[in-house]
């Protein structure tokens, strides 16, 4: 028996019709949904995949997120976890290489932790350029050994990254390195390069010989300074962030930085640094934590054109900034002259609060009319003679009103005697220097 038909209104169709047409839009968005995952996993080139490339001692590195804006960027808790992944230069004495199971951090409970005692280290490669700076240097060091306070800089460490030792062994005392340029024993285009693996295997020279750390604070400077008097560090155990030099020129947050600061550093960039590795004064339980991502990122900004290319000269500082900043290491720059660490003439014309001079850039004094007066420029001291038989620097003549530097800018009396201050003490430390 046939039931009669029932009317079916015209909202129970409109009702009909949503509910399909939602079911079919579900299902249909999961089917292409899942297609279109299974075509993009099979097409996507994964974190991972691509590599920083190769350092200069050829070892694989570590990878970075790939520049593909559909790659998933590893966060910055990834990137502190990256391990040290420069190898161990097959070339280092067995004797540095790290026990089996070592760790920095297990080391680090061997050394000084506490007091305001300071332990200097530099690197070089033992170029008569930077051999004629180093003895000037560390005769300047010596100097301020001898002032008030100087009984706290108790150590001084060379880190010389070089295939052989050199004339300065005896007369400084040196940690030696294998580089990872050999060529840069003669010329090479970047020796500085070499810094960060270089310090790295100082520190782990230490985790087998924890006597090579003598003090809390490492001080890392580099060889074009001039000690005018002793840094007081604070209590290593205390509060106190440790103390950098604001680089004008480093800006981690130039819009034309952005795409190659960003594959270091997807937090906000302005968590980095404008500073570099030398000077710093920092405590030896953050160099170590700062020491393999700097050297990690030295390799990558090597292997990666663009960077290179973008970041410049200064490519390295840029590692070790962020470096620090992936590491969670303050860093107070006080601008100068309250920065306890440097000043840098001619820029600056008062030495303020600084320990050391940076002469960094040449000086030239000369008239109105371009007649040259007096002139400093490192870049002249390059002969092989000089590092066995340093000669004095010249000192300027008394000073006279009217004076210009290079650039038209005036010289004030203040940065005459900063300049007759800087090389009348590079002239003691020589005073001291034998002939090698």
């Amino acid at each position: 028996m046939l039931l009669p038909r029932r009317k079916v209104g015209t909202g129970q169709l409109l009702l009909f019709g949503l509910i399909g047409f939602l079911a079919g839009s579900i299902f249909g968005w999961m089917f292409m949904g899942t297609a279109h995952t299974v075509m993009l996993l099979r097409s996507q080139p994964h974190y991972g995949a691509e590599t920083i490339g190769k350092a200069a001692s050829g070892a694989q590195q570590q990878p970075l997120a790939s520049q593909d804006t559909n790659v998933q960027k590893p966060n910055i808790a990834q990137l502190k976890q990256q391990p040290d992944t420069l190898p161990h230069s097959t070339a280092i004495p067995q004797q540095v290489q790290p026990q089996q199971g070592a760790s920095s951090a297990a080391a680090s409970s061997a050394y000084p932790t506490k007091g305001t005692m300071i332990h200097t280290v530099c690197t070089s490669n033992g170029s008569p350029y930077l051999n004629f700076q180093n003895r000037i240097m560390f005769g300047t060091y010596k100097l301020a050994q001898q002032m008030p306070g100087g009984d706290k800089l108790v150590a001084f460490t060379r880190v010389l990254h070089r295939t052989q030792p050199d004339v300065l062994m005896d007369e400084v005392p040196t940690f030696r390195a294998e580089p990872l340029t050999p060529a840069c024993d003669n010329w090479c285009e970047f020796p500085v390069s070499d810094r960060p693996n270089a310090v790295a295997q100082w520190l782990r020279a230490a985790e087998q010989d924890p006597s090579l750390i003598k003090a809390p604070w490492i001080l890392m400077i580099e060889t074009d300074y001039v000690w005018m008097k002793p840094i007081q560090a604070p209590p290593a155990e205390g509060p106190a962030d440790s103390w950098a030099f604001p680089f004008g020129y480093i800006q981690p947050q130039a819009p034309a930085l952005n795409a190659v600061m960003k594959r270091m550093y997807p937090g906000d960039l302005n968590d980095v640094p404008g500073t570099g590795p030398a000077p710093v004064m920092l405590r030896i339980q953050e160099l170590i934590k700062i020491t393999p991502d700097w050297e990690r990122l030295t390799a990558h900004i090597e292997a990666d054109p663009e960077s290179k290319e973008k970041l410049g000269w200064v490519r390295e500082m840029y590692a070790f900034s962020v470096a620090a900043a992936l590491q969670n290491v303050k860093l107070e720059m006080l601008l100068p002259p309250k920065n306890p660490l440097i000043v840098q003439p001619p820029a600056d014309h008062s030495i303020g609060s600084a320990a050391m001079f940076h002469y960094t850039w040449g000086a030239i004094f000369q008239t109105s009319t371009g007649t040259k007066i007096w002139e400093f420029d490192k870049r002249t001291y390059t002969d092989v003679s000089i590092q066995t038989k340093t000669p004095h620097v010249p000192v300027p003549p008394p000073f006279a009103e009217g004076w210009q530097l290079q650039d038209g800018a005036p010289v004030t009396h203040a940065l005459h005697e900063e300049m007759v201050q800087m090389t009348t003490q590079m002239n003691k430390a020589v005073d001291a220097l034998p002939n090698l």
